[in-house]
C-alpha cells in the first residue's frame, strides 16, 4: 500500500495482507534481521554503487569499440549490473512493506490524535456542565434557603420572635445613631419669673404663695413593672432667657402592658408646682431652669410618677415633622377657623385659608392650631384647658394616620424625623418600648388632663403669674389610677 492510498478509516484487523506483512516484520525483528532503517541505509549505499558501476560501464562501452577484449569486459560488467538490478528489485519489495507500516503508523497516530482531542473536548464539556450544574444547584439551594427562612420567620412562633428581635435591633441602632442628645447647658442661676402677655393682661387676684398648702410627703416616683412613662415635650424658645426654652407642651405617654393600654396625660403648663432648688413656679419653667433632669424631679416631687425618658421637639421642628408626614387631618370649629384666618397664629399668610370642618392641614397650620387659647376647642374646653385638648387631638391624629401604614413608609418617615428629635432614651430602652407597643397590639388611646376638673383653683396670680393651683392629693390619686389601673 502506498502513501497516496492511505485512508483514515483503514480496517487493520480485517486486512489479510496487512496481518501477513505485520507478523513477518515482527518475526524479522525477533530473529535479528536488519531493521527497516538498516535496510534503507544499505539500499542507499547500493544505489550509489550501482550508479557508479553504470557510469563505468558507459566509459568501458565506448572503449570497447577499439578492442574485443574490452567488449568482453563490458559484457562482464553488464552481467554484474543485472545482479545489482535484481538486488534493487528486492529492495523495492522491502520498501513496499516499509510504506505499508508507515501508512499504518500514520493512520494510527491520526486516529489516536483524534481520539485524544475528542477525549479532551469531552472532558472540557463535562467540566463546563459540572460547573453550570454546581451554579444551578447553588442558586436552587439559595432560593430554597431564603424561602425556608421566610416561612420560618413568618409562620412559626420562634421565627416570629427572631424576626421581631432583628427588627427591634435595627430600630434601636437607627434610633441611637440619628436622634440628638439633650444639650448640656448651664442651669439658670438667677431664679427669675417669666411673665408673658397673658400674665400681664390678666386681672386675676394676687395671692400670697406662703398660704398654699403643699403635701407633707414628697413623691418618690412611683413605678411598676411593664408600665412605661415617656415625657413628650414641645419647646417654645422665643424670648427665652437661656439656651433652653419653656416646655409649653408636656404630655406623659404611657404604655401599660398589664392592661394593654396606651394613655396620654396632659400636664397643664401653668400649673403651680414646687421646683427643687427654686421657688414655686409654673411647671413649664422647670426645663428652662435646669434641663430635663430638673423636670423629672419636679414631676416626681409633685405627682409621684417615675419617668423612663423624654422626647423633645421645638416648634420649628414640629412644623417640619407634620410636613414630612404629608400633613394631618383635623376638624375645626367655625370659631377656630375664623380665629386662625384673622390672627398671626398661622405665621405664613398664604396658609391662612382654613375653613370649618375636617381638612388636611400642613405644619404651619397645625402649629397655629396647637397654640390657640382664646377660643373653645371642639371638646368645649377654653383657654389652656382647650389648648391641651388640642395637643392630644394632634397626637391622636398622627397616631391614626400611621397605625395602619406599612413598615417601609413608617421607616421612611422615621428616617426624616429622628434627626430633629432630642431624647435621653437609649437604644435598649427604645427597643423595649417598641417591643411592648408591638406585643400589645393596641390601637386606641385614652386621654386625661391634669389638674383634673374640680381639683384646682384658677384665676389667681402668684408674683404676677397667672397660675393654676392644684389639689395635689386628689390629682395624684386620679393620675395613678389612670396610668396604673386599680
Amino acid at each position: 500500500m502506498s502513501k497516496s492510498n492511505t485512508h483514515d478509516d483503514f480496517d487493520f484487523g480485517n486486512d489479510p495482507e496487512f496481518q501477513t506483512n505485520f507478523y513477518k516484520n515482527i518475526d524479522r525483528v525477533l530473529s535479528g534481521e536488519p531493521t527497516e532503517d538498516k535496510k534503507a541505509e544499505e539500499k542507499s549505499e547500493l544505489d550509489v554503487e550501482t550508479k557508479a558501476k553504470a557510469i563505468d560501464y558507459e566509459a568501458v562501452a565506448e572503449e570497447s569499440q577499439a578492442s574485443d577484449d574490452e567488449a568482453d569486459t563490458a559484457e562482464e560488467t553488464m552481467a554484474s549490473d543485472d545482479e545489482a538490478a535484481a538486488a534493487i528489485e528486492q529492495l523495492d519489495s522491502t520498501e513496499g512493506i516499509d510504506d505499508t507500516l508507515f501508512d499504518i503508523n500514520n493512520s494510527l497516530a491520526k486516529q489516536i490524535g483524534e481520539e485524544l482531542e475528542n477525549l479532551e473536548a469531552g472532558a472540557l464539556r463535562d467540566k463546563k456542565k459540572s460547573r453550570m450544574m454546581k451554579i444551578q444547584i447553588g442558586v436552587i439551594i439559595g432560593l430554597v434557603s431564603l424561602l425556608s427562612i421566610a416561612l420560618f420567620l413568618g409562620f412559626t412562633k420562634p421565627g416570629n420572635q427572631l424576626l421581631l428581635k432583628m427588627c427591634l435591633n435595627l430600630g434601636g441602632k437607627i434610633w441611637d445613631a440619628w436622634t440628638q442628645d439633650f444639650t448640656d447647658e448651664p442651669d439658670l442661676i438667677i431664679d427669675e419669673d417669666y411673665l408673658d402677655d397673658e400674665d400681664l393682661a390678666s386681672d386675676a387676684e394676687e395671692i400670697d404663695p406662703d398660704t398654699i398648702i403643699w403635701p407633707e410627703h414628697s413623691g418618690f416616683g412611683r413605678r411598676e413593672e411593664d408600665v412605661y412613662n415617656i415625657l413628650l415635650l414641645g419647646e417654645e424658645a422665643i424670648d427665652s432667657g437661656t439656651a433652653r426654652g419653656r416646655t409649653d407642651l408636656i404630655i406623659i405617654a404611657t404604655l401599660n402592658k398589664n392592661n394593654k393600654s396606651i394613655k396620654l396625660t396632659s400636664l397643664m403648663r401653668d400649673t403651680l408646682v414646687q421646683i427643687p432648688g427654686y421657688k414655686e413656679n409654673k411647671l413649664n419653667s422647670a426645663y428652662e431652669k435646669g434641663d430635663v433632669d430638673l423636670l423629672y424631679k419636679t414631676i416626681s416631687l409633685n405627682f409621684n410618677i417615675h419617668l423612663d425618658g423624654a422626647v423633645l421637639v421645638n416648634f420649628e421642628s414640629f412644623e417640619d415633622i407634620i410636613d414630612y408626614m404629608g400633613g394631618i387631618e383635623l376638624t375645626l370649629t367655625s370659631s377656630e377657623a375664623r380665629y386662625l384666618r384673622n390672627t398671626n397664629y398661622i405665621s405664613n399668610k398664604a396658609y391662612r385659608t382654613v375653613v370649618e370642618g375636617k381638612q388636611l392641614m400642613n405644619g404651619n397650620q397645625v402649629l397655629g392650631y396647637a397654640r390657640i387659647r382664646k377660643r373653645a376647642a371642639i371638646t368645649g374646653e377654653n383657654n389652656d384647658y382647650g389648648r391641651t385638648d388640642r395637643h392630644r387631638i394632634i397626637l391622636n391624629a398622627i397616631f391614626d394616620k400611621y397605625k395602619n401604614k406599612g413598615e417601609l413608609e413608617l421607616a421612611t418617615t422615621m428616617v426624616k424625623i429622628l434627626p430633629i428629635v432630642k431624647t435621653d432614651i437609649d437604644r435598649k430602652t427604645f427597643e423595649k418600648l417598641l417591643k411592648t407597643f408591638i406585643e400589645m397590639r393596641t390601637m386606641e388611646i385614652d386621654q386625661l388632663r391634669i389638674p383634673a376638673d374640680g381639683t384646682f383653683t384658677d384665676n389667681v396670680k402668684v408674683r404676677g403669674m397667672d397660675v393654676l393651683i392644684p389639689d395635689l392629693g386628689k390629682n395624684v390619686s386620679i393620675l395613678h389610677e389612670f396610668i396604673f389601673g386599680n
